[in-house]
């Protein structure tokens, strides 16, 4: 009875070990589809960013040398040197976008922007100010709010994108990449949209992803990282992996030295 009762122990331990053990099928990224990594639609195209109510936008104005009067009036947003340098935290030069997607402009008025690119904002604010106010200035117009937050299994933070496509990897790469014992599988990104916010589900593993509509991340997107239900002793090396097979081996014959 003792023997039976060793013989249980051993088996118990060695299923934790191997339930506990942490596989490259589990890690492994860029994985053709089949065999539990699925396939995704391809998307043809990959649209720029379109603003939304409550996104920021940075507006800089630059005027000719001589435009003095110009200046005055765009004085908070204004630069009179030929240059696209601008400071993204000078609260002055923010307009923040109305719940029915607008922004007041000085001495134009309501402007409508939601649904359009910055491209699209920025020849529409040259046009008014070239018909209305003075000619030949430039229009700059910069998404001030281009930030992504990860939390769960990886470097939890907020961290800024660099550039207009920012890509799942590059932004998890930012925040030090998914911890071992993250679960690739079902990575979750909190979108907002005109409509509330969305949850989208995806296999971080699966190739498929590179040309889908998960690929590309967007400003304000929240990347959960959710852990893996197993993980009771963790073991994620090959250093790990033959220690715990010496402690097992070890205890394993402890246990049968004591019941044979």
């Amino acid at each position: 009875m003792m023997k039976q009762g060793g013989l249980i122990i051993l088996s118990m331990l060695q299923i934790c070990f191997f339930s506990s053990c942490l596989t490259t099928k589990q890690t492994n990224l860029l994985r053709k589809p089949g065999g539990g990594i699925p396939s995704y639609i391809q998307v043809e195209a990959i649209g720029e960013y379109t603003i939304k109510p409550g996104d920021e936008l940075n507006i800089i104005i630059t005027t000719m040398p001589d435009e003095e009067s110009t200046e005055s009036i765009f004085s908070p947003f204004t630069s009179r040197i030929a240059s696209n340098q601008y400071s993204r935290d000078n609260k002055l030069q923010t307009f923040s976008v109305s719940p029915n997607g607008s922004i007041y402009f000085p001495y134009i008025g309501d402007i409508q922007v939601a649904g359009k690119t910055t491209l699209e904002i920025q020849g529409m604010l040259k046009e008014k100010i070239d018909s209305n106010i003075v000619e030949f200035t430039q229009v700059n117009v910069y998404l001030a709010n281009r930030f992504f937050s990860v939390i769960g299994e990886s470097r939890a933070g907020r961290y800024p994108i660099a550039k207009e496509q920012t890509t799942i990897f590059q932004a998890l790469s930012m925040s030090g990449d998914v911890l071992p014992w993250g679960d690739r599988s079902k990575v979750k990104i909190i979108r907002q949209t005109a409509d509330g916010s969305m949850i989208k589900t995806f296999d971080l593993r699966s190739a498929d992803i590179v040309n889908s509509e998960f690929y590309y991340i967007q400003p304000n997107d929240v990347i959960y990282i959710q852990p893996m239900g197993r993980q009771f002793l963790g073991i994620s090396s090959f250093g790990a992996f033959f220690a715990l097979i010496a402690i097992i081996s070890s205890v394993g014959f402890t246990i049968y030295n004591i019941v044979k």
